[in-house]
């Protein structure tokens, strides 16, 4: 078995080195070759499974310009373009691994998502736990809308705490402390929310004025947004879903859940 991994990015320079530590043999192909990479259409000739890790909206022209051969099977690694973009090819799969690869990071220990027919479906699985990988099964086909929200709910999670924390943030500087400390402080307690959740679940986990039912610290915290000119629609709409949780682990009752509904409403 011979990979093709045509572009060399982010996602690329964790996986090359992640299928040849599971003993796969990798060509890079690359725009402007280099003493490490050759041509594009070379590396795909070469190969069995062709990875086009370029961007999302270069995946479908490149699909469309490489000169395909049968058995060949063409992967992509986005969590938001359709299988469809790799129609020009024999077959097709989906691999994307749901993490965030900043720096050095590799890919052990993450889940990677699985689109792919039943001739591919079994292999695909298998060299995802070659590389330390959890295999989650996508449907196949994965309509469009399905899809865009499952890679949705992935950015919401990774880079849709950065939002929150972001807003805590410039809460923290209207209390006139210093910007350097706000991470530092407060990077600990989403750690120890999102460990709790692992271990109790969404609605075991959360904590707060709304899960207390304690509509006169909502008042003051509405309050201090309008006082630091910061917009009230974000924490409106986190206290909904926090209100929501609160409701799902049975932490209060009908009166406290309306009460908390009009302290929102008055926000």
């Amino acid at each position: 078995m011979i990979h093709a991994v045509i572009g060399y990015g982010r996602l690329a320079r964790a996986l090359v080195p992640a299928l040849r530590g599971a003993g796969e043999t990798v060509v890079v192909g690359r725009r402007e070759p280099d003493a490490h990479a050759c041509g594009v259409v070379e590396a795909a000739s070469q190969a069995d499974w062709v990875w086009l890790t370029v961007p999302d909206d270069a995946i479908a022209t490149l699909a469309a310009r490489l000169p395909w051969r049968p058995g060949q099977l063409a992967l992509h690694c986005s969590g938001a373009t359709p299988l469809q973009a790799l129609a020009p090819a024999p077959a097709a799969a989906g691999f994307h691994p749901l993490k965030l690869l900043a720096g050095d990071a590799g890919l052990v220990g993450a889940h990677v998502g699985i689109e792919a027919g039943e001739a591919h479906r079994a292999p695909l699985w298998a060299l995802a736990q070659a590389l330390g990988l959890v295999p989650l099964a996508l449907p196949s086909p994965m309509p469009e809308r399905a899809r865009a929200a499952y890679h949705a709910a992935a950015n919401l999670a990774a880079s849709g705490v950065l939002a929150v924390l972001a807003e805590a943030a410039g809460l923290w500087a209207a209390a006139g402390l210093a910007h350097d400390q706000a991470l530092p402080a407060l990077l600990p307690l989403t750690r120890g929310a999102l460990d709790t959740a692992a271990a109790r679940g969404l609605a075991g986990a959360v904590s707060g004025p709304v899960a207390r039912g304690d509509t006169g610290v909502l008042a003051r915290h509405f309050d201090a947004l309008a006082g630091a000119g910061l917009d009230a629609d974000l924490l409106t709409a986190l206290l909904k879903r926090q209100l929501m949780l609160a409701q799902q682990a049975g932490r209060l009752d009908a009166a406290q859940v309306t009460a908390v509904l009009h302290a929102l409403s008055e926000g």
